[in-house]
């Protein structure tokens, strides 16, 4: 398994998305680049939890981001 490559490509991931928008758009994106870059990987388990673990923060962003726009944060 090539983990240094494996690594490499969801923090790039990561990075990409880690300013988190409210649109459908970027999570579409999200949604299909995490997919590409599992596919790339042979759809392992590692690459899946990584990526998993990932968008796990990013909509955990999203919620806080969310409940600050409707407290007045």
């Amino acid at each position: 398994m090539d983990y240094w490559n494996i690594y490499k490509d969801v923090w790039n991931f990561h990075k990409k998305y880690a300013d988190v928008k409210e649109d459908d758009a970027y999570w579409e994106a999200v949604v299909n680049e995490s997919n590409q870059i599992a596919k790339q990987y042979g759809e392992c388990k590692f690459v899946i939890n990584l990526l998993l673990a990932v968008i796990d923060e990013l909509e955990r962003i999203y919620k806080e981001m969310k409940n600050n726009a409707d407290t007045g944060i």
